[in-house]
């Protein structure tokens, strides 16, 4: 056997060692990756139920709020520069109010898709997101420019699918790749099975980091006053109504203070304009 044949066999025999690394590294960040998503989920249904809750009071504060650094604006730009340029922060309070109304929809139709998995949707979850993220790793196809791009979306698609409970995104993909791929109008792609050590060294590094930082995340996680309360929850579900009573009463002495300096300023821009004052406190 001369040298060039060791040189193979020995690459052959690392390229193998390295797959079953890989392999492993995978499992083993599908499996962390998955218990993370569970856990995420269910501290964000338990946002999304007290948003709901609370949405109109944190609207109103909000506004308050608003009213209250608008009204101030007004007033400094009147002493400061004159009446054209205070004009001004009415226009600009028209324009935060509608983003802040537009913000407070994003949000109410983002959180309504937020719901605890069932048990049987877990499981499933953690096996669609396992089997789609190993078949689409971009590094399987890091030798062609345009696949890698495709792989990299749908690799996101997939994590984002996996990281809302989408199961429905999910399953579409494990369904038909192509056809979910073609509706987005990327690229189609094969799969590629060709791997090389370099790519396979850097690919299982990265796995390594990876399942740190999702570990230290859950961790993270799981001692957050939300987690907390999640967990209170699970054995009381009337915590939940008391931290809602709780939260309106903080909110509604805040309101009461935002509205007397509210009132204040009120009293100011009308003696100084003689006109109304912008917002309704």
């Amino acid at each position: 056997m001369d040298s060039t044949d060791r040189i193979l066999i020995d690459g052959n025999a690392e390229m193998r060692h390295l797959q079953s690394l890989v392999a492993a590294a995978q499992a083993r960040l599908a499996e962390v990756e998955a218990a993370f998503s569970v856990e995420r989920s269910k501290v964000e249904a338990l946002r999304a139920k007290l948003f709901a809750t609370l949405r109109a009071d944190y609207e109103r504060r909000e506004r308050l709020r608003l009213v209250v650094q608008y009204r101030k604006s007004f007033v400094e730009k009147l002493l400061r520069s004159g009446r054209d340029e205070a004009n001004e922060v009415r226009e600009q309070f028209k324009q935060a109010e509608a983003d802040t109304k537009r913000e407070y929809e994003s949000t109410a139709a983002a959180l309504a898709k937020k719901r605890e998995l069932s048990t049987t949707e877990e499981e499933e979850l953690k096996a669609l997101w396992k089997k789609l993220v190993k078949l689409f790793h971009p590094d399987r196809v890091h030798d062609d420019p345009a696949k890698r791009e495709t792989y990299q979306k749908l690799t996101q698609a997939i994590n984002h699918a996996k990281d809302t409970g989408d199961l429905d995104t999910l399953r579409e993909i494990a369904t038909d790749p192509n056809a979910f791929i073609q509706k987005q109008g990327w690229a189609s792609v094969e799969l590629a099975d060709e791997r090389e050590i370099k790519a396979l060294r850097r690919l299982l590094e990265m796995l390594q980091i990876k399942i740190v930082e999702v570990i230290e995340a859950t961790d993270e996680l799981k001692e957050s006053p939300d987690y907390e309360l999640y967990a209170l929850a699970q054995r009381d579900a009337s915590i939940l109504d008391t931290v809602s009573e709780q939260q309106q009463q903080q909110i509604d002495a805040e309101c009461s203070k935002l509205s007397e300096e509210a009132r204040d300023l009120e009293r100011q821009i009308e003696e100084l304009t003689g006109e109304a004052a912008l917002g309704k406190a």
